[in-house]
């Protein structure tokens, strides 16, 4: 039996063109960071991230499913990385997939990878082969074969001189089993190279030539774009002609019709052509190239363009055909001459041609028109060609299927995430949502869609409450409506819910109203937030204001503008861009230098900062009242910069670690408990420290007993009150080492989070995360007697499951989460999140009585 099950991964697509794919088998794969992700768009009507899997070292530039010529369900797929490496992962059971082939060769970042299976090279040709098409920033493309049960061989490179590759295709000559590979190059030309027998170039018809060993050779040209040429796809029309659709930087698509032809009309069109010596730069109406097949017979193809659609106003970055549509009893198909399109100019364009006059016309345009995106990097049609999908300049996914009762396209639920390294998340105190905040200057919350048909609850992005211009570092969460972040910058930033978020997260989430905001008027609250023009503060919007008066300045920027939405789902990119901030309502200066480090005490009324230092000075811990927003205090005792604080879980002790490899305790002076004020009782020095490097984490016990402490050296060390109450001239105090330290070899600790609850009586669990992505999770007893300080591993977490890239924080969600009626002494699961470099946020149910 399972010990965990991952409930939800939040992580965007990367930020390059080719790097999601629809297969028919109805999944989407997409790179986030140096993995790949599977996507079911259709999960539980909401959609979810399956599986996540592992092996690249660099990020992940391009995904694709490899194609079979009968359209069958998929089941590998092929992806490039800037490792200078492609692999082919192969379905081993469910929605799992394992790297089989490890395309290695090229010299530098793989930037575009194709795939297609033929008919097995070898002796046995009943069984199937893969060709890989790789390009590469080295200037090359490589063509690879995959037979079954062996490893992936390079058949041939193809050197593109000084210029490179920015896309390739496979796919099959009409009414052939020969592969024509399409290269669109840096020159603004598509270079079309035919798998063939015969030592024949391009047009050459002579007669004598005797084949050789069957290759790739060059068969022509296609010239026409201005510009760099993005993305291409190919389809069959009904006719048998092989249509190629290609976008540009030129802003234009233009199709492209391969057809095969007559031996006698092509020699008879080739000799015209060659008589009217066109000079370099007009270009024939109809070209023609011949391959020659197994049988050694010579075939012959004309291209043609066949037309050139205007309809974009900023770069084209992906094309993608209408997939065939089968009748019920799958005898009959048919090939819809639709044709989807996306571009930096934030739309997505479904071209068809007009029927009576045949000329391309735009059927349907999607996306948003102005607006704060930043266009698409690609799009796909659904395996049943009624959904949409695009993926954004910022990650995003953006959905849309056709309504047939309306007739119309639907925006529809996707996931998403951050599109670079998540640095903190952390719970709201009731354990409802979950914030994080990352380098992608974006604070967002994440919550479960509660439905009232009792459809499995999926998480999804509810709010982004802060886009800021400055990458972030730090977050303390208040209360539940209420958190401040850090970032690049000298300034702490307080937010506040308003209204309509409040409304949302009620509606979606299905949850009580806060007691807090319970008792608030919600007329004298703001229902919104908006950022002007060129600013960094979210500006309050309240009602009646939505709509700017004629001739403000908000309507230079409407763009940019809050708007109530009612929502019975979670909301799209637009909205969560738009629509969801939250109003700002403090800034604190006290700092120096960068903000680094964030603490709330648990009942929301201090919040502890720090930021970066170099000297005791800038080093110094600030202590805010939160109901004021004063400075009430601060505490000097670090030399270098604060990585981390904790204030225990009864607030009666502020923890914080250092570069400097010291931690530091301190503890609210008893007499003055009304003044909120904190004294140094304990630390460690060269002498009394365990630690040898920089400390990043630290976490309490739920009882205030115990705190952890883990450093970059690979310890962690537990520590705690030594029972002694007289008074000590060491810098420990009346705090020692409760058990000997955790040691791990060759590793760095970077992230600690203890449960909420004991496991047994005296025994906590302790999760470790590292540096490496993986996350271990402990069993560490507190009894007095043989198992005192025992470390007990109770479940490793992988790559494959945890994270690829350092894990940057971990938290338990909040017993009260659970239910009133939740019962600790037989609590079954425990939910654990936890966020990391790989840019994604990972929720696991972790069930405690199989550990």
């Amino acid at each position: 039996m399972e010990q965990f099950e991952i409930v939800y991964v939040s992580s965007a697509c990367n930020r390059t063109p080719h790097n999601a794919d629809w297969g028919t088998n109805e999944l989407i794969c997409y790179g986030a960071s140096h993995s790949v992700a599977l996507y079911d768009p259709k999960y539980a009507d909401a959609g979810k991230v399956l599986s996540v899997f592992c092996q690249h070292k660099g990020r992940v530039n391009s995904v694709r499913w490899i194609r079979h010529k009968d359209r069958f369900p998929e089941t590998e797929f092929v992806s490039a990385s800037s490792d200078c490496t492609a692999v082919i992962w192969t379905r081993t059971y469910g929605c799992n997939f394992s790297p089989t082939s490890i395309l290695k060769g090229h010299q530098n970042t793989v930037t575009v990878a194709d795939g297609i299976y033929v008919s097995s090279r070898n002796v046995d040709s009943t069984k199937q082969a893969a060709i890989i098409a790789t390009a590469s920033v080295d200037s090359t493309v490589k063509i690879w074969i995959r037979h079954e049960n062996e490893d992936a061989v390079c058949l041939q490179t193809l050197s593109f001189g000084s210029g490179f590759c920015l896309c390739v295709r496979l796919c099959f000559l009409p009414q052939t089993e020969i592969v024509l590979l399409s290269c669109a190059a840096d020159d603004a030309k598509i270079h079309l190279f035919a798998e063939s027998s015969s030592g024949y170039t391009c047009c050459d018809v002579q007669e004598g030539l005797k084949p050789h060993t069957k290759q790739f050779i060059k068969v022509d040209s296609l010239v026409g774009h201005d510009d760099w040429i993005r993305a291409m796809d190919f389809t069959l029309d009904d006719s048998d002609h092989l249509l190629l659709a290609s976008s540009s930087q030129d802003s234009l698509i233009r199709l492209w019709r391969i057809a095969a032809c007559d031996e006698k009309v092509a020699r008879q069109k080739r000799k015209l052509i060659s008589e009217l010596d066109l000079e370099e730069d007009i270009q024939p109406e109809q070209k023609f190239f011949m391959v020659q097949d197994d049988r050694e017979a010579v075939l012959y193809f004309s291209v043609s363009l066949e037309s050139i659609l205007a309809g974009h106003e900023g770069w084209v970055y992906g094309v993608d055909w209408h997939p065939p549509v089968y009748s019920e009893d799958k005898k009959r198909c048919t090939q819809p001459m639709k044709l989807l399109s996306s571009s930096l100019d934030k739309t997505m364009i479904i071209w068809e041609p007009d029927v009576s006059s045949g000329v391309w016309l735009e059927s349907v345009r999607v996306g948003e028109v102005g607006g704060n995106t930043l266009g698409f990097y690609g799009s796909k049609f659904g395996p049943d060609g009624q959904s949409i999908i695009g993926h954004g300049y910022q990650g995003s996914f953006h959905l849309w299927t056709c309504s047939k009762e309306l007739g119309i396209w639907e925006p529809g639920v996707t996931v998403g995430g951050h599109f670079s390294e998540v640095v903190d998340m952390q719970w709201e105190p009731g354990g409802q949502f979950l914030f994080s905040i990352s380098a992608d200057q974006t604070t967002r919350i994440h919550a479960p869609w509660v439905r009232d048909d009792h459809r499995e609850v999926t998480w999804h992005e509810l709010a982004r409450p802060q886009v800021h211009g400055y990458d972030f570092s730090c977050l303390a969460v208040l209360s539940r409506y209420r958190f401040a972040s850090g970032a690049e910058e000298k300034v702490i930033r307080a937010f506040q819910a308003p209204n309509n978020f409040v409304e949302l997260f009620q509606q979606i989430c299905k949850a009580e109203c806060d007691k807090d905001f319970e008792n608030t008027d919600a007329s004298t609250l703001p229902q919104g937030a908006s950022v002007p023009a060129l600013g960094l503060s979210n500006k309050a919007v309240y009602e009646g204001q939505e709509k700017p008066a004629e001739g403000h300045i908000r309507d230079e920027y409407s763009e940019f503008y809050f708007t109530p939405v009612d929502l019975k789902e979670p909301p799209t990119e637009e909205n969560l861009l738009q629509n969801t901030l939250w109003p700002e309502v403090q800034k604190l200066y006290g700092h120096g230098y960068e903000l680094f480090a964030l603490a709330a005490s648990h009942d929301g009324t201090l919040l502890a900062s720090a930021c970066k230092a170099t000297t005791v000075e800038h080093a110094t811990i600030i202590i805010w009242d939160t109901s004021t927003w004063k400075q009430i205090q601060k505490l000097v005792s670090h030399q270098l910069t604060v990585t981390q604080m904790a204030f225990s879980p009864d607030d009666r002790f502020l923890l914080s670690v250092s570069r400097d490899r010291r931690w530091s305790l301190f503890q609210l002076k008893v007499p003055e408990l009304e003044s909120k004020n904190y004294r140094l009782i304990a630390s460690t020095d060269k002498k009394t420290g365990v630690h040898a490097r920089i400390i990043w984490c630290c976490s309490w016990t739920h009882d205030s007993k115990h705190f952890f402490t883990g450093s970059r050296d690979g310890k962690v060390a537990v520590w705690g009150h030594n029972g002694v109450t007289s008074e000590t001239t060491s810098l420990l105090g009346q705090y020692t080492l409760s058990s000997k330290p955790l040691e791990l070899q060759n590793q760095s600790v970077t992230a600690l989070a203890v449960a909420p609850v004991n496991f047994a009586p005296n025994v906590y669990l302790v999760a470790v995360g590292l540096e490496s992505g993986c996350i271990n999770l402990y069993k560490w007893s507190s009894v007095i007697g043989e198992t005192a300080g025992d470390w007990q591993t109770c479940l490793e977490l992988d790559n494959s499951v945890a994270h690829h890239l350092a894990v940057k924080k971990l938290a338990f969600r909040p017993l009260v989460a659970f239910g009133d009626g939740c019962d600790v002494s037989n609590l079954k699961k425990l939910q654990m999140s936890s966020c990391g470099a790989d840019h994604a946020v990972k929720i696991f149910n972790i069930h405690v009585n199989r550990l």
